[in-house]
């Protein structure tokens, strides 16, 4: 992505599902800006010194759950994190995002999960040219090699796992196994259900197996003073096609998570929040709000805007507070605004009026699905009253109709939805 200079360069700049990181021009640091977070937090959980990155060993594996809304930078902050970590000799960090790998989110499985975090460790350890011997790989290949000859021996021979003949045992070999077992778990396939099938039989083994792989692996980075623990970063699970899939995997079988002796953090859906309650038994739990907008965020923002598209393209600065304004504290959501003005524009610059009419047409979108209850709860928050989480405030906080700052202690409507007067009307005690 490049910087647009031009007016039809704007749609690249703005492309707002590309996640970066603090090594990309694009980036600007909201660090301060989200009231009730400090990224100071993750780095303690981990037992790092936030200052010094100097670091401890953690006694118990740590999962700690990240939740926010879509959109509020929870990958750049992530990928930022990872970076920092990766500088220190503290963890390896595997970074995960099930959104990029090629699975099927509509149609997903926990095991499918654990399968692309396996899959990523061997990857990362090859991208960073770390050659685990045969002795720290040899029991745990073997094991699966045994599980994809059970499942191949439960499907047809053209939907079957290939398998390489014998070659020898190394990481190469093992990624190769993995890899075309991630594959299988794509569309739609029987192989697909005798993969979920067969390891979720046996997943107390596996667990026990994968751990053993995962303590090997620990040891052997820590023989070479490569890094003293693992970490993975899990992120993606907001865009698992429905609700009930994202609960179940992560609510329903976050027992599975605990038999993963392993560091995870782990993006927590904004609707899954009420939650957190059942997973702090065994888990930590960090709010991501969106930014909260005072004078000096707002001009943090211009400084995001800036970077991506040439101020000359905007017909003033009235129209970019206005853009700001509309985003209401989200990167993602500032960015989609800007995407859909430059449709909407008429002359090759963003104006006022193709922000207006971007407000105008999305404002009809979120009310169109508005049902009763969620219209009476909006009344409530327009009241400023005391809101307990329900489903009715899960669904407008997915659809952005609600949306959150300060670790859920502030929730505001939409200001998109507030200039339409029909909105207004219908909300009106």
């Amino acid at each position: 992505m490049n910087k647009a200079n031009t007016f039809y360069e704007i749609q690249d700049a703005v492309a707002f599902n590309n996640p970066i990181d603090e090594k990309n021009e694009f980036y600007t640091d909201f660090s301060g800006f989200r009231k009730g977070f400090n990224e100071k937090k993750i780095f303690k959980y981990l037992n790092i010194n936030p200052t010094t990155k100097e670091c401890n060993k953690i006694s118990q594996p740590l999962k700690l759950f990240l939740s926010g809304h879509r959109g509020t930078g929870k990958t750049t902050e992530l990928l930022k994190l990872r970076n920092e970590i990766d500088e220190t000799t503290c963890f390896f960090t595997v970074f995960c995002d099930l959104s990029d790998e090629e699975l099927d989110v509509n149609n997903i499985d926990f095991i499918d999960i654990v399968i692309l975090i396996l899959e990523k460790l061997i990857e990362t350890l090859k991208e960073r040219k770390i050659d685990i011997p045969k002795a720290n790989i040899k029991s745990f290949y073997e094991w699966y090699d045994q599980r994809i000859t059970e499942i191949n021996s439960q499907t047809d021979e053209s939907a079957s796992i290939e398998i390489e003949g014998k070659v020898g045992i190394d990481l190469f070999s093992l990624f190769s196994l993995v890899s075309k077992t991630k594959g299988k778990l794509s569309g739609s396939n029987s192989t697909k259900e005798s993969i979920r099938t067969v390891f979720k039989n046996k997943f107390s083994d596996f667990s026990l197996k994968f751990n053993e792989f995962i303590l090997d692996i620990k040891d052997y980075l820590l023989r070479n003073e490569i890094s003293k623990d693992l970490l993975f970063i899990v992120d993606g699970f907001e865009k698992i096609g429905s609700f009930e899939d994202r609960k179940k995997i992560l609510i329903d079988n976050s027992n599975k998570f605990v038999e993963i002796k392993a560091n995870m953090i782990i993006t927590l859906p904004i609707e899954l929040f009420s939650e957190v309650g059942r997973l702090k038994e065994f888990a930590k739990h960090i709010s991501f709000p969106l930014i909260s907008l005072d004078d000096k965020s707002k001009e943090r923002f211009k400084e995001f805007i800036y970077k991506r598209i040439n101020k000359d393209l905007f017909e003033n600065e009235d129209t970019v507070e206005r853009i700001i304004s509309y985003g209401a504290g989200s990167p993602r959501e500032t960015l989609k605004i800007i995407s859909d003005a430059y449709i909407e524009a008429e002359n090759e610059k963003i104006d006022l009026k193709s922000i207006e009419d971007v407000q105008k047409a999305n404002s009809k979108i979120m009310m169109k699905y508005l049902n009763e209850k969620e219209i009476l709860l909006l009344k409530e928050i327009k009241r400023n009253e005391p809101i307990s989480f329900s489903p009715e405030l899960a669904s407008l906080l997915v659809k952005k109709i609600v949306l959150e700052y300060d670790d859920g202690i502030e929730r505001k409507i939409n200001p998109i939805l507030l200039d339409n007067e029909d909105f207004i009307n219908l909300i009106k005690d």
